[in-house]
């Protein structure tokens, strides 16, 4: 199996201009198949495993940026992403087997639209993201009526719902605690599930999630650093190079303009080098640094949904308590949130240890791909130093000089020659001193 994303290609003029992405895959095929995709697909595709697979780790899309505001590094850097996506969904044994994703690799443009619009509606109606396209009801007064007051009653069970799962929630909050005890009243209807193997994932994900996001901010603040500071080294090399145009106008012979020229010329190939290698230098590291918070991002996500069935559980198990007569309803209505919620953890549990060995095999990748780019820098820096100090060390010739000029030259060198310069006798005036006794 091979899944790839081709380069972005343009289509249409203006505003109304947008990017386009070839996808090819040959997963539910004989042959390779290619479809055109943009990247609200990628995104629709992603919203649609969130909701069909609650409690999976979702691989993260990049940025949402208005590709016509940048350059072909940006919609590389985005192309590279996507495909990153669609690689980590395939690797997934649960998520490349959806009914979304076959259909994001295999459908026209028209047949995709057709399902964006029907997957809409059924968010919207309430339905169930996986079930089939509703038959078609026959119109009438009664049957606007009775779809009116389902409408009602789904939504009153949604709020409902919302409160219940709010009110376990704040009645977890440690500050609720105390202000409700320091109020001398107790919160009713807690019924907390405790499990110190998830407590432990919990405040891993949270710390690591917070030291990650940290970790971005550094990455990114050096990373404009550097670039900072090759733009100075961009100016620095800029007034250098007005120098030594005014330099080599003034010299008499071409020896000598050819000598001065190079001496710049070597200078300035040291700059340029420094200032391409220093702007290179964490932009390749920063963008890793990127992905990695969004797919802690994505766990935390994962994370939050086992806790959105947790609270739905205990509302449904504090209400049949606080019930004196449990209804069959009701009964099956517990269970089916008890499964819900057991499934959901057991799901979570298992996707926060495979992102564990993941993230390792990644963060090692990461650390020596930055090694591979400090050494292949440094080899190039060196190899530049070389070739441009050796000329810089080699003494100038008269006619390299000029007359005029090398006439100065020489009569300095003399000057220097004749100059006696004597070191004081610091040692013997040490030792004199010692001599005399106080």
């Amino acid at each position: 199996m091979s899944i790839s994303v081709g380069p972005a290609g343009k289509v249409g003029e203006g505003v109304n201009a947008y990017f386009v992405y070839k996808v090819t895959s040959d997963m539910f095929s004989l042959e390779p198949m290619q479809v055109d995709r943009r990247y609200s697909d990628f995104l629709w595709l992603h919203t649609q495993l969130s909701r069909q697979c609650a409690g999976f780790i979702i691989p993260p899309l990049p940025a949402k940026v208005v590709p016509l505001l940048q350059g072909p590094e940006f919609l590389e850097r985005r192309r590279s992403g996507l495909e990153r996506f669609l690689r980590k969904v395939v690797e997934h044994d649960e998520l490349k087997n959806t009914n979304y994703f076959k259909s994001f690799l295999e459908c026209s443009p028209v047949e995709l639209t057709s399902i964006k619009a029907e997957s809409q509606r059924l968010s919207l109606s309430g339905g169930s993201a996986a079930a089939p396209p509703s038959a078609p009801t026959s119109t009438g007064g009664s049957s606007a009526s009775a779809t009116a007051l389902a409408q009602m009653a789904q939504k009153s069970q949604q709020l409902n719902s919302w409160w219940s799962k709010a009110y376990q929630r704040m009645a977890e909050n440690d500050k609720v605690k105390m202000l409700a005890a320091k109020a001398g009243r107790e919160l009713s209807g807690v019924n907390t599930i405790e499990d110190p193997e998830f407590d432990k994932v919990l405040k891993y994900v949270s710390e690591l999630h917070a030291l990650v996001k940290t970790l971005h901010t550094r990455v990114d603040n050096a990373h404009r650093q550097n670039c900072l500071a090759a733009g100075a080294y961009c100016e620095l090399i800029e007034c250098m190079s007005a120098i030594a145009d005014m330099e080599q106008s003034l010299l008499e012979t071409p020896k000598s303009e050819l000598a001065m020229s190079g001496d710049y010329t070597a200078v300035l190939n040291m700059m340029d080098t420094r200032a391409r290698l220093i702007d290179g230098e964490l932009a390749e590291f920063a963008e890793s640094v990127e992905y990695l918070t969004r797919w802690v991002g994505a766990v935390v996500s994962a994370v939050n949904v086992r806790e959105d069935r947790r609270f739905e559980y205990q509302a449904k198990l504090a209400a049949a308590k606080a019930t004196t007569t449990a209804g069959t309803n009701t009964s099956l209505e517990l269970q089916a949130a008890k499964e819900e919620f057991e499934k959901i953890h057991a799901r979570v549990m298992r996707e926060v240890h495979r992102f564990q060995i993941e993230k390792t095999i990644e963060l090692r990748r990461v650390f020596a791909q930055y090694a591979r780019l400090q050494v292949r820098s440094t080899a190039e820096m060196n190899e530049v130093l070389l070739v441009s100090a050796k000329p810089l060390e080699q003494s100038l010739t008269a006619e390299e000089l000029g007359e005029r000029l090398g006439a100065s030259v020489r009569e300095l060198e003399d000057a220097i020659r004749k100059m006696e310069v004597r070191r004081p006798a610091t040692e013997t005036a040490e030792r004199d001193y010692a001599d005399v006794s106080l």
